[in-house]
């Protein structure tokens, strides 16, 4: 009988074991260090946003987040298979300055440069010295945006959205959307390695 206890007791704690490293894994196999699943970004809550400019757009998109910088607004969307951005003034919304539009990753396409990726990406140039990089996956996107002029930084925040300004050039903010605890992953990877995101600026 004692025999028959030890070896119940042996067994239960296998599948305990077994149990908290599945649930370590995320969704698609990769294990998270969190033990949190990242939540797809057509899952996060969408905000509505003055004089929308996105409503021409076939595939109705979702809008997560609204970063403001004086006039000007940066608005971050999904749709159902890819992540776009577009810059607008208060003034005039209906008239973008940049809009970037980046398709998720197919199976073993995209690179992994931060958590919940793989990520595509973006780049273009707007007016008045703006430019945007935009780094897209199903779970996060991760922006880089400049506006040299002295609404810079970013102001108001808006939606499943972190902005904060890059250390080393103030001109140049770092757009995190996803959901919060996706977020602190990944702007804690940034705090870490002291990198900005990895794309380039046309000279």
């Amino acid at each position: 009988m004692a025999k028959t206890k030890r070896i119940l007791v042996i067994g239960a704690t296998l599948i305990a074991l077994t149990a908290g490293c599945e649930s370590g894994r995320s969704p698609d196999g990769n294990s998270s260090p969190s033990g949190e699943r990242n939540i797809p970004l057509t899952e996060l809550h969408s905000i509505s946003v003055d004089g929308d400019p996105l409503g021409d757009l076939k595939d109705r998109p979702q809008i997560l987040s609204e970063v403001q910088y004086g006039d000007v607004r940066l608005i971050a969307y999904a749709t159902s298979d890819s992540c776009g951005i577009v810059t607008t003034q208060k003034s005039d919304p209906q008239h973008s300055d940049i809009h970037l539009v980046s398709k998720w990753p197919s199976d073993g396409q995209g690179t992994a440069p931060y958590p919940a990726g793989p990520y595509n990406s973006a780049s273009g140039n707007g007016s008045a010295k703006a430019w945007a990089s935009l780094l897209c996956s199903k779970d996060a996107m991760v922006i880089e945006y400049t506006l040299d002029s002295a609404s810079s930084s970013p102001g108001e925040i808006r939606g499943e959205a972190t902005a904060t300004p890059v250390s080393n050039n103030r001109a140049v903010s770092r757009i995190i959307i996803g959901d919060p605890a996706t977020r602190l992953r990944i702007q804690h990877q940034v705090d870490e390695s002291g990198t900005n995101t990895p794309s380039t600026r046309p000279r």
